[in-house]
């Protein structure tokens, strides 16, 4: 009689070791989504194998657990209660189910649940190989099974599959910014990949070096004054019009330009050693224009406005520093768009974008500023008029003074902080 005992104690001991097992293995495998499940089997090979049955039949393995667990339980409770009515007799049997009930909750569910919560990788890995016996065990009830839950879930008029896709843009982007919070990627990596989300929804006209600052030079221009544009630019592409600026025939390349110059001056024409001009829409999206440029094999195109008229130009140049940042290279002056005067003045570039105007002084964007895109904008937003040098324009607790002009483009402003605003340091 003792060993018959012992016999059902072991069982009940075994029932809850297996129920615990089940538990662990369905938190671990559904802790694991497929792209992470694909990564562990490229990370580890053949070791973890056998989790590619978790990524081909979720659902099959998925009722194996489940119907496991539930013959486990059950089985286990049955041989508790007949331990309970031989030994102790009909009275000790509800005090029986109800202990077996804690030991189910505590080593069948809460524990292993909670362990593979925290431990899934690990725990998918081992357990998979044993999952895999029982998958082959109770393959007929699970097929039987996953066959009935598919025909109700028709007649319920439920869905099957899952068109969602795997990931989403603003999941990668959570999974980016908790990878910054958490060290993983560093401020400027995370900067760089946040920046490439947003090139697509960044137009041409956003990042174009307007027509206000063009540099372009005339196809009837000596080549006296060309040579002289092209040595004090030091661009290494240069647009060329003729009659007026709306009129782009082609763009001048500093290569070929020396090319051409090595059999003299005589007879050289402008004309002959143009490339051909690329027109984009300034409401074309960067990510679009860089295609383009990948496939065109060009660096340069000329923006053009909703009335056909030229815009501006944009360089492959401004498209990578939106994703990576300023680049500078040995031709490029530094200019310091804001220069701190003292705490609370500040000289100012009207071409600084208003995005990194709003950034430094930590200002909250509005929607008027969604109709320019510099700061140079927002006076003439503010002014409603051409400004005039030492005329001043208040914008919230900032007050911007005009203090140089070039025609009608704004040279240099200067900006007084009227209140207490929290600056970039």
């Amino acid at each position: 009689m003792e060993i018959s005992i012992m016999a059902e104690i072991f069982i009940v001991i075994g029932c809850l070791i297996l129920s615990g097992f089940f538990s662990a293995s369905e938190t671990a495998l559904t802790a694991l989504n497929e792209l992470k499940v694909k990564h562990m089997l490229e990370e580890y090979g053949s070791r973890v194998k056998d989790l590619e049955l978790w990524l081909l039949h979720p659902n099959k393995v998925l009722n194996t657990i489940l119907i496991g667990n539930n013959i486990v339980n059950i089985f286990g409770s049955i041989v508790a209660a007949d331990i309970a009515e031989k030994y102790f007799g009909n009275a000790q049997i509800a005090l029986t189910t109800g202990v077996m009930t804690f030991l189910v909750l505590v080593f069948g569910e809460v524990m292993p649940k909670t362990f593979a919560k925290y431990n899934a990788e690990t725990i998918s890995r081992i357990f998979i190989k044993i999952l895999k016996i029982f998958y082959k065990a109770f393959y007929p009830f699970t097929f039987s099974l996953n066959i009935l839950v598919k025909l109700l879930i028709r007649i319920m008029g439920g869905k099957l599959e899952n068109s969602q896709p795997k990931i989403t843009e603003d999941e990668l982007e959570f999974l980016i910014n908790i990878g910054g919070e958490e060290g993983i990627l560093e401020n400027q990596k995370k900067e760089m990949l946040h920046n490439i989300f947003e090139i697509s929804e960044t137009l041409v006209k956003e990042i174009m070096v307007p027509r206000t600052d063009m540099v372009a030079v005339r196809v009837d221009l000596p080549i006296e004054e060309v040579l002289k544009v092209v040595i004090e630019t030091e661009y290494s592409r240069i647009p060329v019009y003729e009659g007026k600026m709306d009129n782009i025939v082609g763009i001048l390349y500093t290569k070929d330009l020396i090319k051409e110059l090595k059999n003299g001056f005589e007879h050289f024409e402008l004309k002959k050693i143009l490339r051909k001009p690329y027109f984009v829409p300034e409401t074309k999206k960067i990510d679009d224009l860089l295609r383009e440029f990948q496939i065109n094999h060009i660096h340069l195109a000329i923006v053009i406005d909703e009335y056909g008229g030229v815009a501006g130009l944009v360089t492959l140049e401004d498209i990578i520093e939106e994703i990576v940042g300023e680049i500078r290279d040995e031709f490029d002056k530094e200019e310091d768009r804001i220069i701190p005067v003292d705490d609370n003045t500040f000289i100012i570039d009207p071409l600084l974008d208003i995005d990194d105007f709003c950034e430094y002084f930590k200002l909250e964007r509005d929607e008027s500023m969604d109709d320019y895109e510099t700061v140079g904008g927002l006076i003439y937003f503010l002014a409603g008029k051409i400004p005039e040098v030492g005329e001043e324009y208040r914008y919230k607790n900032f007050l911007f003074k005009i203090l140089e002009k070039d025609g009608k483009k704004l040279e240099k402003l200067q900006l007084t902080i009227l209140g207490d605003t929290e600056v970039e340091e």
